[in-house]
């Protein structure tokens, strides 16, 4: 089946009626977007914020009439449609498989999708079995790409180490692979739960890395390098947590945090460690440091 997306821009405070006119027309998906470049990150729990000028992009069967919604919409919505696009079927597999290939991190780290093996890897490589999926962590988004870069750079032989917020697990299968004596594994979010589970066993690395809920959680548990791949806010509010789980002289690794977010962060954290240590890809950094003797 072939199929046809429109767009246009609305306010913030038109978004309701328009969803609701674009489904009565038969619209089978409706994507929002921001219209100014204006980025929102970390909306509070609970929340699905939207930019104030919002770009509405909706996708419709091709026998659908265009005239006939444009009509409709200008009608009850008082907007006009401002593109239109004819779009012919594919395999949209296939498409998506072609944004995702084998990603190497580092000298050494590979995160290869089921699809892309690549036969070039040498002997040396270290490879992470990896495909896209609900869970936040696949090595294409910044954050994650500095986790990974540091872990090829250092190693984590037998070290004890928690990946907190692991999403896809695929930190903790990294350090796992790299040598860690154990990994505890925490997410807050149950589909990332189960996602990394899955990824764990997919990677034959089970016994090295134990998965759970934050609800489960030991606070007993220590550890010499603590991963935590999340946000800013949330960074500085677990820094009690983070301090107790850690070693004395234990590594701490942050990342998901705005260059604008750095100042606060190694504030709250410069109590309990020291010997702090930047890296960043476009707009994300990633802090590392060393937790002070106790």
């Amino acid at each position: 089946m072939d199929w046809q997306l429109i767009s246009f821009e609305v306010q913030k405070s038109e978004v309701d009626l328009i969803s609701e006119v674009l489904m009565g027309l038969g619209s089978i998906s409706i994507t929002f977007s921001d219209a100014q470049e204006n980025d929102i990150y970390e909306p509070p729990v609970g929340t699905t914020p939207l930019w104030e000028k919002v770009t509405v992009t909706a996708l419709f069967p091709s026998e659908v009439s265009k005239d006939s919604v444009a009509s409709t919409i200008l009608d009850i919505c008082d907007i006009n449609i401002s593109d239109a696009l004819d779009l012919k079927d594919r395999v949209w597999e296939d498409e998506c498989q072609k944004d995702f290939p084998a990603m190497q991190f580092g000298e050494k780290l590979w995160v290869c999708p089921s699809w892309d093996i690549n036969p070039e890897l040498s002997t040396e490589a270290v490879v992470i079995m990896m495909d896209p999926g609900l869970a936040f962590g696949t090595g294409t988004h910044q954050t994650t790409s500095l986790c990974l870069e540091y872990l090829d750079e250092n190693p984590p032989k037998n070290l004890d180490v928690i990946d907190f917020g692991c999403g896809t697990g695929i930190l903790a299968i990294a350090a796992a692979k790299l040598n860690a004596k154990s990994v505890l594994a925490i997410d807050n979010d149950p589909q990332a739960v189960i996602s990394s589970h899955e990824n764990v066993i997919n990677n034959r690395c089970d016994e090295v890395i134990n998965t759970i809920h934050s609800m489960d959680q030991d606070n007993t548990s220590r550890c010499d390098l603590l991963i935590a791949n999340i946000l800013a806010n949330p960074i500085i509010e677990l820094e009690p947590l983070f301090s107790e789980f850690l070693n004395s002289n234990g590594t701490i690794l942050l990342s998901g945090i705005l260059e604008g977010q750095v100042e606060e962060v190694i504030k709250r954290y410069s109590q309990n460690f020291t010997d702090f240590k930047l890296e960043n890809k476009d707009e994300w950094f990633r802090i590392s440091a060393t937790r002070k003797a106790y």
